[in-house]
């Protein structure tokens, strides 16, 4: 990683949501001037410096590719502008600017000075959240120039995530991977009531609400009705080793349940072992049928938890358009102390204009796009990577364990009659 005043990267874990009262924050997302730089001029004429007239650059939003943007195919050099007035009251105070995701890699100038690099050349780290102290180069009561010159080397790419914050608060540096607010919430604290629920009662799966779903093979082992079972009012998805197979529990509500909008919950103990895995999904029958996710629908991974990427991270999702041109966010990723523990609680809340993404009630993540606007369905399951080579660690059998699933919704979601 190449660095000239490195951006803080901390993941210290926290178990509450946070602390209240929060020093200020100013959310940068909205509102960036954008130009393309196809021919890398844009530090030899200074458009990193206030001097500059942006005016007749395009306003883009952070949060977003910009390929969703008006310039789908634009790889290489790009660059970002935004005039922001700090407050005086800021003066002699730690401020730090916090991109939650550039897709591949950035230069931060601020006021016309280089503050840092992220990245390196031709490797991504677009998944990854970093920090840069700006103090020593803001002009406090007066507006102030953030420029970001951006690199990609392919796909996605931009200021790709939200928010982008302009901070005093420590606490955001220091728990980078977690909650963005003190908060907890519950789905009926945020307008919700119950939908659709399932407590695993009995001793097999409800027919009317779930099957096993894909039976054969899947990656580097099969999915079997073998690894399923419900047991004392819990759902088990098993990873099972049987001679030279690896079989795996997953069911779904396709052809049963399926539904847009709402508030997703279950309440879950993750798995133990290393590259099997965890999943807690919301998957379109259409998504494959066409790019347009409003019309097709996505995939939307509620919760995985990939132990390899650490014992209390919990990766989120976005994917589209399957097949040659499949698109995704890229895994978002949640620190959660204690995660791996016991039971928690793994949510999405999916309106018509947001998701976000809950760990036990805190919200970790929000995205505005792509937003599915038609009704899919819900899947729990265990899944297998690719190659045996993953699983050489793994510890058979393992399991994941589903107290209960529940769907919310609002009245104004609610289908009449129910």
């Amino acid at each position: 990683m190449t660095t000239k005043w490195l951006p803080l990267l901390m993941a210290l874990s926290v178990f509450a949501c946070g602390r209240n009262n929060a020093p200020q924050t100013i959310d940068l997302t909205e509102s960036w001037r954008f130009s393309s730089d196809p021919d890398n001029i844009g530090v030899t004429e200074k458009w990193h410096t206030k001097q500059l007239d942006d005016s007749q650059w395009a306003v883009l939003s952070a949060g977003q590719r910009w390929e969703d943007q008006g310039y789908a195919g634009l790889d290489g050099t790009a660059w970002y502008r935004k005039s922001v007035e700090i407050p005086p009251d800021w003066q002699g105070k730690d401020i730090w600017l916090k991109f939650a995701g550039v897709n591949d890699a950035y230069e931060l100038f601020v006021n016309g000075k280089s503050v840092s690099f992220f990245g390196e050349a031709n490797i991504s780290f677009a998944s990854k959240p970093s920090f840069s102290l700006i103090s020593d180069y803001l002009e406090y009561g007066n507006t102030n120039l953030i420029a970001v010159k951006v690199s990609d080397w392919g796909n996605s790419g931009g200021l790709w995530r939200s928010p982008v914050l302009l901070t005093t608060d420590k606490s955001k540096v220091d728990n980078i991977l977690g909650p963005l607010s003190p908060e907890q919430y519950t789905a009926e604290s945020l307008g919700y009531e119950l939908y659709w629920e399932d407590q695993f009662d009995g001793d097999q799966l409800d027919p009317e609400k779930w099957a096993v779903r894909g039976i054969g093979p899947r990656a580097a082992g099969y999915v079997s009705p073998e690894a399923v079972r419900v047991n004392n009012g819990f759902l088990e998805l098993l990873a099972l080793q049987r001679g030279d197979s690896i079989m795996v529990g997953a069911v779904g509500t396709q052809g049963r349940f399926m539904t847009k909008y709402g508030y997703f919950e279950c309440r879950a103990q993750l798995q133990k072992s290393q590259g099997n895995w965890a999943a807690f999904w919301i998957q379109s029958t259409e998504i494959a049928k066409g790019e347009d996710p409003a019309r097709y629908g996505v995939e939307i991974d509620i919760m995985e938890h990939f132990k390899k990427m650490g014992q209390d991270i919990v990766s989120h999702n976005i994917h589209w358009a399957y097949g040659p041109n499949q698109k995704t966010v890229g895994a978002l990723e949640s620190k959660r102390e204690g995660v791996t523990e016991g039971f928690h609680t793994f949510a999405v809340e999916w309106t018509p204009e947001k998701y976000a993404f809950f760990i036990d009630g805190c919200k970790y993540h929000e995205l505005t796009h792509p937003i599915s606007h038609i009704e899919e369905y819900l899947i729990l399951s265990m899944e297998l990577p690719n190659s045996r080579e993953d699983l050489k660690d793994a510890v058979f059998p393992d399991s994941f364990i589903v107290d209960y699933v529940k769907v919310f919704k609002r009245s104004a979601e609610t289908p009449s009659g129910r």
